[in-house]
C-alpha cells in the first residue's frame, strides 16, 4: 500500500529534497503582515522577511492552513493513488493546528494518521525525512508510526534566541511571568518539551550566545551514546551556524550532521538570530531495527 506525507511548511525542508520526493506534500503556513496575508516560503521567505522585520514596527503573525488546504492536499495523495496518508504537522504545544486535524479523522480515501510530533522546525524536519524514507522503502503503516514514534521518544530540541520579546509577545512561550524579566537581556536556552506537552520552556541563561551553545553541547555530551543523527538550523544566523557546525563536527565526530533553517513562520516568534539543534536516534538505526523484525 502506497503511503503520502502531509507536512506544514515549519519543518523547513531543502527545496531540493521536496523535488525529489513526489510522495511528500507542504501545508504552507500563513503569515499576516502589513494587513496582508503571505504563504510561508511561496511569497515569503527569509531573505525578504529578515531584513523587513528588523526595520518594521508593525509586527508579524501567522495563522494556520485552513482544513480546505488540507482537504486539497489529501486529495491529490488520493488522486496520485495514495491509500494511507500520515500528517507531521508542528507541535500541538505551540499551535492548534494539530487539533483542527482531528476533523479529518474519519476520512478513508486515503486513510489519515496524524502523528502527535511534540516538536517543529529541525524536529520536524527529521521526523518527515524518515517518514519520507519509511515509505520509498514500503515499509507498512503500522512500522511507519512505530518508527516515527521510536525517533521523536529519542528526540532533544535546544536553541538559542536573542531574546525572548517575540515568543513573549506571541505567547508561544510557556510559564515565564516568574521568569521573563530575568532572561530578556541574557541569552537564554530554551527547549521544547518533545516528551511531553510539546511547549517551549527556557531552561537555562547565559551571559553569551558561545556560553549558551556549550551548554547544548554539555547536554548532547551526555544523550548521544546510541548512534545519533541531528539538524542544526538559525534564524538569519548562517555565519554562526556554520561556524557552530563545524565546532559540533570536531567535537562529536559520529553524529551525522544536516542543516536546516527558521523560516518567516517561526521566525515570526522567535525574532531574528536563532541558533539551534535537534538530534535523535539515526534514521538508518531505526530502519535497519525495523528491518530486523521481519
Amino acid at each position: 500500500m502506497a503511503i503520502a506525507i502531509i507536512t506544514d511548511s515549519t519543518a523547513y525542508l531543502s527545496t531540493q529534497f521536496i523535488h525529489d520526493h513526489h510522495n511528500l506534500f507542504i501545508a504552507p503556513v500563513p503569515v499576516l503582515w502589513h494587513g496582508k496575508t503571505y504563504t510561508d516560503m511561496v511569497d515569503i521567505t527569509p531573505d525578504t522577511f529578515y531584513p523587513e522585520l528588523a526595520t518594521s514596527a508593525d509586527m508579524p503573525s501567522t495563522s494556520m492552513p485552513s482544513l480546505g488546504t488540507m482537504t486539497d492536499l489529501l486529495d491529490k495523495a488520493q488522486e496520485a493513488g495514495y491509500d494511507d496518508v500520515v500528517i507531521i504537522p508542528m507541535s500541538k504545544g505551540i499551535s492548534s493546528f494539530a487539533d483542527t486535524l482531528h476533523e479529518l479523522d474519519d476520512r478513508t480515501a486515503p486513510r489519515v494518521h496524524l502523528f502527535d510530533t511534540n516538536s517543529t522546525a529541525g524536529g520536524n524536519n527529521l521526523l518527515v525525512s524518515l517518514a519520507v524514507q519509511l515509505a520509498d522503502e514500503q515499509f507498512s503503516i503500522n512500522e511507519v508510526l512505530q518508527g516515527l514514534t521510536t525517533l521523536r521518544d529519542s528526540m532533544t530540541i535546544e536553541f538559542v534566541v536573542k531574546d525572548l520579546t517575540h515568543l513573549q509577545r506571541t505567547g508561544r512561550i510557556s510559564n515565564t511571568a516568574r521568569i521573563l524579566g530575568s532572561l530578556l537581556h541574557v541569552c537564554p536556552v530554551l527547549t521544547m518539551d518533545v516528551h511531553g506537552n510539546g511547549k517551549i520552556t527556557p531552561m537555562a541563561k547565559e551571559r553569551t550566545e558561545r556560553r549558551a551553545l556549550d551548554d547544548i553541547q554539555r547536554i548532547m555530551n551526555a544523550n548521544t551514546e546510541l548512534p545519533y543523527a541531528a539538524v542544526v538550523f538559525d534564524g538569519n544566523h548562517a555565519t554562526a551556524k556554520a561556524r557552530w557546525v563545524d565546532q559540533l563536527k570536531t567535537k562529536f565526530p559520529d553524529l551525522a550532521i544536516d542543516t536546516s533553517f527558521i523560516g518567516p513562520a517561526i521566525g515570526c516568534h522567535t525574532g531574528s538570530g536563532v541558533l539551534g539543534i535537534a538530534w535523535a536516534y539515526d534514521a538508518q538505526a531505526i530502519i535497519n531495527q525495523l528491518k530486523a523484525q521481519h
